[in-house]
C-alpha cells in the first residue's frame, strides 16, 4: 500500500486529494486546487464566441498555445500563457511533489459560498499540471467536472490502515498510539509498554528508538548488505576480475584461480558502470510509479459503488495502457549490450583498444554463462561443465563474445546416452534458447550424432558428413573473424569443409543439448598448428 501513496496526492498541493474532480484527460485535482489554477481567457477565445463565429468547438478544447511559453522545461521556473494577449506573464511554481503549476492571474473574488458553489470567472481556462492539456470551461465552470467518489473512498481506507499500523504492538487490550519504534527490536511501543518492556538500561540501552513515522520508513528500507565471496565466505569482495567479469576477494587473488588474471579496484569498475546504475535507477522509479498505479487499481476494484466505478474505469484503463506503452518504448531497453561497450566512454582505454593487434590475440579464457542460459541447463565445475534436465534441446552461451581475431575452443563429451544429437557453434546474444542451436537465424552450428554430422543455420541443413561422436570425443570450434569463417573439428580432424563463410558481428560460443549429454568446455587453447601454417601460406 505504501507505493500507492503518490497516486492519492494532488499534483498541485501535494496533499491527499480533497473533493477530487476528474479532468477530461483522466487526471485528478482537488476542487479547491482546480479553482486556484484557473486562468481567465480573452472573450474571443470563449466557446460561445466560437460558436457564434461558426467554428467547431469540442467538449475538450485544446488551446493552440505555444508549448514553450505554456510550460517551461528550463530550470528558471518561469512560464507564461503566451497564447493569451490579455493574460499577464505569470511566474510558474512547483508543487510539493515537483509538478509545475500556474497560479491564477487574478486573485479569486471574496465570496461567502463554498469553493464548490462559488462562481468562476467567465471564459476561464484550466491546464492540467500533469499532462499540460488546456480546457476552456463552459457555463457550468468546475461543476461540469465529475467528482471522483471512488478516489475519496480509497484515500479514506488508506488513511485508516496507515493510522492502524502506528498502534502499539504490545498493548493487550485497545492498543494505544505508538510513540516510538525500536529499530533493533522492530517493534512499535506506546510509553507504558516501552517503560515496562524496553527499559533504558542494561543491554537494551544501546538500542535506537525513533519516531513511529521514521520507523515505518526504516522497515521498508532494508540495510545494504556487504557482498561476500562465494569461495571464501569470510572475505568481502574487494577487487574486480576483468577476465572473468566478476568481483573477487583478496584470498582469490592470493591462492585462487584469479591469481594470474587482470584485476581492477571494485570502486573504479563501479564508477565505470555508472550508465547501468542510472538506467537501474530510472527503472526503479518507473517501477515504483507503476506499482503505485497497480495498487490503486486493486483498491478501485474493491469499490462497491457501481456508478462511481464506471465513472473512472475508462480513465484507469487508458492510464494502464499508457504506462504499458511507456515500458515498451524504452524503459527496459538496454542502453548498452556488453561490458566492452561500457568502456567506450573512457578515451585513453578506447585509444589503446584501437591500437591492439587483434590478429595476435590467439587465446581467450571463458566459461558458460548461467545468466543467459535456458533455465533447464545444469552447471557444474565452475560453469565449465553443462548438462540439461529436459529431454528437449536447450541452449547455453559462453560468457565472452568475439568480434575480431581468431579463436579456438574445444568441448569434450563426458556423457553420451541414447544417441542424441547435440549442436556446437556460435550465436548472437538473443538466440532462441528452447530449440536446437541453428534452428533460427541467430546461430551457426554443427549438430552431430553417433554416425554423422550436419551444418545448420536458420533451420537449413547442409553438408552431411560421415563420422560421429561417442563418450570421450572432442569437438573443436574455430572462429576466424579475420577470414569471416567458422570451421569444426572432431578428435583433431576437420569435420567437412568450412562450415560457414561471411560471418560478421559479435558472436558468443554456444551449445545445445538435452539430458542425455554432458560436455565440458576447454578454453585458452592456441589455434591448431596446421591451421596457423595454412593461414600463413594463404
Amino acid at each position: 500500500m505504501e507505493e500507492m501513496e503518490e497516486e492519492l496526492k494532488c499534483p498541485v498541493c501535494g496533499s491527499f486529494y480533497r473533493e477530487p474532480i476528474i479532468l477530461p484527460c483522466s487526471h485528478n485535482l482537488c476542487q479547491a486546487c482546480a479553482r486556484n489554477i484557473l486562468v481567465q481567457t480573452p472573450e474571443s477565445e470563449s466557446p460561445q464566441s466560437r460558436r457564434a463565429s461558426g467554428s467547431a468547438v469540442s467538449d475538450y478544447d485544446y488551446l493552440d498555445l505555444d508549448k514553450m511559453s505554456l510550460y517551461s522545461e528550463a530550470d528558471s521556473g518561469y512560464g507564461s500563457y503566451g497564447g493569451f494577449a490579455s493574460a499577464p506573464t505569470t511566474p510558474c511554481q512547483k508543487s510539493p511533489n515537483g509538478v509545475r503549476v500556474f497560479p491564477p492571474a487574478m486573485p479569486p473574488p471574496a465570496t461567502h459560498l463554498s469553493p464548490a458553489l462559488a462562481p468562476v470567472p467567465r471564459n476561464s481556462c484550466i491546464t492540467c499540471p500533469q499532462c499540460h492539456r488546456s480546457l476552456i470551461l463552459d457555463d457550468r465552470g468546475l461543476r461540469g467536472f465529475p467528482k471522483n467518489r471512488v478516489l475519496e473512498g480509497v484515500i479514506d481506507r488508506y488513511q485508516q490502515s496507515k493510522a492502524a499500523a502506528l498502534k502499539c504492538q504490545l498493548c493487550e487490550k485497545a492498543p494505544k498510539e505508538a510513540t516510538v519504534m525500536c529499530e533493533q527490536c522492530d517493534v512499535f511501543y506506546c510509553d507504558p509498554c516501552r517503560l515496562r518492556c524496553h527499559p533504558p538500561r542494561g543491554p537494551l540501552a544501546k538500542h535506537r528508538l525513533v519516531p513511529p513515522a521514521q520507523g515505518r520508513v526504516s522497515r521498508r528500507l532494508s540495510p545494504r548488505k556487504v557482498s561476500t565471496c562465494t569461495d571464501h565466505e569470510l572475505e568481502n569482495h574487494s577487487m574486480y576480475c576483468v577476465q572473468c567479469k566478476m568481483p573477487v576477494c583478496y584470498q582469490c587473488l592470493e591462492e585462487g584461480k584469479h591469481s594470474s588474471h587482470e584485476v581492477k579496484a571494485l570502486g573504479a569498475m563501479w564508477k565505470l558502470h555508472k550508465v547501468v546504475r542510472d538506467q537501474i535507477s530510472h527503472c526503479t522509479v518507473k517501477l515504483r510509479q507503476t506499482t503505485g498505479l497497480m495498487e490503486y487499481c486493486l483498491e478501485v476494484i474493491k469499490e462497491n459503488d457501481p456508478s462511481g466505478f464506471l465513472q473512472i474505469s475508462d480513465a484507469l484503463i487508458r492510464r494502464v495502457h499508457l504506462t504499458e506503452d511507456q515500458w515498451g518504448k524504452g524503459t527496459l531497453t538496454p542502453r548498452m549490450t556488453t561490458d566492452f561497450d561500457l568502456s567506450l566512454d573512457n578515451s585513453p582505454l578506447l585509444q589503446s583498444i584501437h591500437q591492439l593487434d587483434f590478429v595476435q590475440m590467439k587465446v581467450a579464457w571463458f566459461a558458460f554463462d548461467p545468466g543467459s542460459a535456458h533455465s533447464d541447463i545444469i552447471f557444474s565445475n565452475d560453469n565449465l561443465t553443462v548438462t540439461c534436465s529436459s529431454y528437449d534441446d536447450r541452449v547455453v552461451l559462453g560468457k565472452t563474445g568475439f568480434s575480431k581475431g581468431v579463436h579456438y575452443w574445444e568441448l569434450t563429451v563426458d556423457r553420451y546416452d541414447n544417441h542424441p544429437d547435440p549442436a556446437f557453434g556460435v550465436a548472437r546474444i538473443d538466440v532462441m534458447k528452447d530449440v536446437m542451436l541453428g534452428k533460427d537465424d541467430k546461430a551457426w552450428a554443427m549438430y552431430v550424432d553417433n554416425n554423422r554430422s550436419w551444418f545448420m543455420h536458420n533451420n537449413s541443413h547442409t553438408n552431411r558428413t560421415e563420422g560421429g561422436i561417442t563418450k570421450g570425443a572432442t569437438i573443436g570450434v574455430l572462429l576466424d573473424l579475420n577470414r569471416k569463417t567458422l570451421t569444426f573439428f572432431i578428435n583433431d580432424e576437420q569435420q567437412g569443409p568450412i562450415a560457414f563463410e561471411n560471418v560478421e558481428g559479435l558472436f558468443f560460443p554456444a551449445v545445445s543439448l538435452n539430458r542425455n549429454v554432458q560436455v565440458t568446455l576447454h578454453t585458452g587453447l592456441p589455434v591448431p598448428d596446421f591451421y596457423s601454417s595454412r593461414a600463413s601460406i594463404a
